[in-house]
């Protein structure tokens, strides 16, 4: 600990922390947290002790005319009254990336697929009607995307991203309310317009690390987020993205437009991360659409309407950029979701073969040039990976009939759980067939339930665009999210 003096105040560097004493009343304020700075002047005290690790007095003496007085979690006692002061919150350190949580940690799966390392499992209730746990307000208007992390604190918050108008609010748990982040510097975040199938971030770790790396239609922004400040810093590299990037073999790979206008793949190296460089291949043309990418340690693919994108390492220890059109009379399904993974971790998207008049739906292996294919056998979906739909029906004795439909409903699987063997579902009541329904703007009756063992309701809403919906996972609930909707309902997860 170091002590010096102003005319004012006196400064106490304290580990990681720098903070300010009034000599006249005694009081501490935090001036500098990892380098992040002091707080803003309207940040309530139990707001920020969480963040930052400190210990909270609300003792009259302590905290005078303020909410409750913060110190440094090194002084067990209050250096006013003497008493003990209370243990630091305990901290929260979950992450999510967004849109399926993207556990980086959880290095045997692809990247990309809708399944989550997070255990969807509630805990043991009476019976199987989970009705929701809490609630929270939504965001300012905008089409959400939901993101945890520390970002170099000591507690994890839930940020709420509006990617097409480049905005971002954070949560304040004590206050109850959302609070924008702004920029730090002259440069704001731009937006993007890339859709819901195509939108995604990259992040090398959402604890330690303050960054993360967006696509936006000025560049790939690397986002530098502060909760202490409530302020981002933002560095623009590169020209406008058309699709979204991911993290593979230490460098941000992204789909980016070249100084010629040609749709080409760029990488960041995350070392130096001020500038990309272009990965050696085909450069495509610009008005291709493609959407979030999968990868596995050998590639990264980018599906779309034309084919494959995919980037591959070589010999050298060089990678290189090529497209691998859809074989002749296969078109792929996109409405039908992300790719899949089969046991064997091979990656695999589901499509329709047409074979003279008549259609099959089929599996087509990514990723390759002579693809293998499968035939769908299994009308049920029983999530994302792809076993029980290559093989047989048996697979599904494990997870329950609970995919079943009825007659005058439709399932769509929202993410999956593989550690909680359940799956997050949408089941729409609704006499059109599937192509239909996807095609139409109604609003309809829809029961989100977690299938597994057991099928257990969560919430009954009437939503257009339900299988839209868009969960995440904060502070030990699965939230559900849907635009149309006043707020975010919430279910306490098992431990």
């Amino acid at each position: 600990m170091a002590l010096t003096w102003s005319q004012r105040s006196e400064r106490w560097e304290i580990d990681d922390q720098v903070w300010s004493r009034d000599p006249a009343t005694g009081a501490f304020d935090l001036a500098d947290h990892r380098g992040l700075g002091a707080p803003p002047a309207t940040c309530h005290p139990l707001d920020l002790a969480p963040l930052i690790g400190a210990r909270v007095s609300n003792d009259p003496d302590d905290r005078r005319d303020r909410p409750a007085a913060l110190y440094p979690a090194a002084f067990e006692f209050s250096p006013i009254t003497g008493q003990p002061l209370p243990a630091p919150a305990a901290s929260h350190m979950e992450s999510w990336l967004p849109p399926f949580g993207g556990d980086r940690a959880w290095a045997e799966m692809p990247q990309g697929l809708r399944l989550t390392a997070a255990r969807l499992a509630l805990p043991p209730t009476p019976d199987l009607d989970a009705q929701p746990d809490h609630e929270l307000p939504m965001p300012p208007a905008g089409d959400h995307q939901f993101l945890v992390g520390a970002f170099g604190t000591r507690d994890a918050r839930l940020i709420a991203l509006d990617p097409a108008q480049g905005l971002m609010h954070h949560w304040l748990p004590h206050s109850g309310a959302w609070a924008e982040l702004r920029p730090s510097g002259m440069d704001a975040l731009a937006g993007s317009s890339l859709g819901d199938r195509a939108w995604g971030v990259a992040a090398q770790g959402l604890r330690e690390s303050p960054r993360i790396f967006m696509p936006t239609d000025a560049g790939l922004a690397v986002v530098s987020v502060n909760l202490v400040g409530w302020t981002y810093e933002v560095h623009m590299v590169g020209q406008c993205c058309v699709g979204a990037p991911v993290l593979w073999r230490g460098e941000v790979h992204v789909p980016m437009l070249d100084d010629e206008g040609k749709l080409r793949i760029h990488a960041l190296n995350l070392r130096d991360g001020t500038a990309v460089h272009r990965v050696e291949g085909q450069a495509l043309d610009a008005s291709a659409e493609w959407f979030r990418p999968v990868a596995d340690r050998h590639r990264v693919v980018w599906v779309g309407p034309t084919g494959q994108w995919v980037v591959e390492r070589r010999e050298g220890n060089t990678s290189t950029a090529f497209l691998l059109p859809w074989s002749q009379g296969t078109v792929p399904c996109f409405d039908s979701g992300s790719p899949c993974v089969s046991g064997d971790g091979q990656l695999w998207q589901r499509c329709v073969r047409h074979d003279g008049q008549d259609e099959e739906p089929v599996f087509v292996q990514l990723g390759v040039g002579d693809p293998a294919v499968r035939a769908v056998r299994s009308s049920r979906s029983s999530g994302y990976r792809l076993d029980e739909h290559l093989e047989d029906d048996a697979a599904f004795d494990d997870l329950g009939d609970g995919l079943d439909s009825a007659p005058h409903e439709q399932v769509f699987p929202l993410l999956e759980s593989p550690s909680a063997s359940a799956v997050l579902c949408a089941r729409v009541q609704s006499t059109h067939l599937a192509d239909e329904l996807l095609a139409s703007g109604e609003t309809f009756t829809t029961t989100f339930e977690l299938d597994g063992r057991h099928r257990i309701p969560l919430w009954t809403a009437r939503v257009p665009r339900p299988w839209a919906t868009r969960p995440f996972v904060y502070a030990g609930h699965l939230y559900l999210y849907h635009p149309d909707k006043r707020h975010l309902h919430g279910w306490r997860l098992a431990p």
